[in-house]
């Protein structure tokens, strides 16, 4: 499925409202594409909608919370377009607070949306390349993740741990499929980029004993004061977009693809943690087995 294909891709995104789901979905139309931008309050597409002919753009309500409006909004892509070469599983939301102060109900719900709600778009995208695009055709799945959810770090550990079940999930499904299906699945582990992620991020009070210099708190606390900051640069979404249109057409795509100089950072920061304390303690796995 090259992008240089002499008939537009359809696209399905999920979480078009803002940041990245707009941005692809614009782009996505701008090269000629077909899109199925799907959202929580579609009227925050309307000044796209009536610039766009209905030929390319189809705007439909989806709370991924909610498996019956996935199973309609992919059923409304198939009876309009005829198939879907593209899913770009991106709706979600962050949230930032330390794990202590997390209500449980907030966590409950953010995994709602971010974890089980993906997995639901995921399951029908490989359903429907499966069993209802024309044989043989596949599809690309694309996941979009983030660096937290390869490198936990303080303040994030919730909105980590939805990202990281998502990568174990993704990858687990990813390699459950036959190859014969020619389904490629792609997650994006993104960097900071200029969207709304950060600056909308569900916070709740904090214990008062995590309010120190020295703690991990501190440290990402100033971090996050330096993103928010409008004169710090950040990752462009457009370029993104570009990133994700390659990805698209890749042949062979990878199955992690950091985008971002700080996304490959922390990955790289993860993966000498690990590998620090695999080579320390390696030798107590040396004498396990049963006698």
């Amino acid at each position: 499925m090259s992008s240089s294909s002499s008939s537009p891709r359809v696209w399905l995104i999920t979480g078009s409202s803002s940041g990245f789901g707009k941005t692809l979905t614009e782009f996505a139309l701008s090269k000629g594409d077909i899109v199925v931008a799907t959202l929580r309050k579609p009227e925050v597409l309307k000044e796209l909608q009536d610039r766009t002919s209905p030929e390319k753009l189809l705007v439909l309500k989806v709370d991924v919370t909610k498996e019956e409006d996935i199973l309609d909004a992919f059923a409304k892509t198939k009876e309009r377009f005829g198939r879907i070469d593209i899913v770009i599983n991106n709706a979600g939301y962050s949230m930032a607070t330390v794990v202590e102060s997390t209500p449980e109900d907030a966590a409950r719900a953010l995994f709602d949306t971010n974890f089980w709600g993906a997995t639901r778009v995921s399951r029908e995208a490989v359903r429907t390349f499966r069993d209802s695009n024309p044989a043989g055709t596949g599809g690309r799945l694309i996941v979009i993740s983030s660096y937290t959810g390869i490198r936990a770090f303080p303040i994030m550990g919730y909105y980590g741990a939805t990202k990281h079940a998502l990568e174990a999930i993704t990858q687990s499904l990813a390699e459950e499929l036959d190859p014969n299906w020619n389904i490629k699945v792609s997650l994006v582990e993104a960097g900071a980029f200029r969207t709304l992620s950060i600056q909308s991020a569900k916070r709740f009070p904090i214990h008062e004993a995590y309010l120190t210099p020295t703690s991990g708190l501190a440290k990402v606390e100033k971090l996050f004061g330096h993103l928010e900051k409008p004169e710090t640069k950040l990752g462009d979404t457009i370029k993104f977009a570009e990133k994700i249109w390659e990805l698209a057409a890749l042949p062979n795509p990878p199955l992690r693809l950091p985008l971002g100089q700080d996304a490959v950072g922390f990955v790289e920061d993860q993966l000498k943690l690990v590998s620090t304390d695999l080579e320390a303690y390696r030798s107590w796995s040396s004498d396990l087995m049963e006698k």
